[in-house]
């Protein structure tokens, strides 16, 4: 059961500002106040007593403010286990709907004493006989407590971004210009550039890159198409470019990205 359960983790995330999707569905509750969580529709607030679902296809990233002293308990579901969790479920109920693994959800729990709770049941649960009935169990009270909680958490400035994010994603594979972005939004590019730095961790052209090079990734792999259609569709101005960013970014060219993560299916 260790594998699925992380209890009071404290120190710097291991994806601290990095692109990444957590492979398996998680619940993610905080007991640290300051930052933000950062998907590619919304910034949500690192906020004590609050939960986050995260599907295990859904890019996100964690930027606390203190990184070192972040502490959060984590518990993870196969997209297998967790349709099979949904499917116990009357047809109508909402939550069928509401969770997924390419869904992110976030709730401030006022009363955090439930959520613990769950989370110490599943890290105390030793005995495998009981194990995934226990995980299967937390799980659904929490995705329960989320679907009740859930509304539209903002950290302050950061609500004048999610235009701006909206914006690029739906730009993501044009020529997007910092002032094509600001003109959008109505927003003087002195203050959106200080503001979108300080609400995703980012400048905004770092930001675009990353986007791109997650969008890459997934057609390296669920693709067949060359590395220069890839490089076109994803907005690069040439494939030595997207080359050169996608090796910084990954540590490996696109050629040799696709080859070993596809020799290890």
């Amino acid at each position: 059961m260790n594998e699925n359960i992380i209890y009071r983790q404290k120190g710097k995330d291991p994806y601290y500002k990095i692109w990444h999707t957590p492979h398996k569905n998680m619940i993610i509750y905080m007991y640290s106040d300051g930052g933000s969580i950062v998907c590619k529709e919304k910034i949500y607030p690192i906020k004590k007593g609050s939960l986050c679902f995260v599907g295990a296809e859904k890019f996100h990233y964690t930027m606390p403010d203190t990184p070192d002293s972040y502490e959060r308990s984590k518990i993870f579901i196969s997209t297998d286990e967790l349709q099979k969790l949904l499917a116990l479920l009357p047809e109508n109920s909402p939550l069928r709907n509401v969770f997924n693994d390419e869904a992110i959800v976030y709730a401030h729990i006022e009363d955090d004493a439930p959520v613990e709770q769950q989370f110490e049941e599943i890290s105390s649960c030793t005995n495998s006989e009981y194990a995934l009935p226990m995980l299967y169990s937390c799980f659904m009270k929490l995705l329960i407590l989320l679907h009740k909680n859930a509304g539209e958490n903002v950290i302050g400035s950061s609500k004048g971004m999610y235009k701006a994010i909206e914006y690029i994603n739906s730009h993501i594979y044009e020529d997007i210009s910092i002032d094509n972005i600001c003109s959008a939004v109505h927003i003087s590019k002195y203050h959106f550039c200080r503001q979108f730095k300080k609400a995703t961790g980012l400048t905004v052209m770092e930001y675009i890159l990353k986007t791109r090079i997650v969008i890459a990734k997934n057609m390296l792999l669920k693709e067949k198409i060359t590395i220069t259609e890839i490089s076109s569709r994803c907005g690069f101005s040439s494939v030595s470019y997207f080359s050169r960013i996608f090796k910084k970014e990954t540590g490996m060219t696109p050629l040799k990205y696709r080859k070993n993560k596809n020799a290890g299916q």
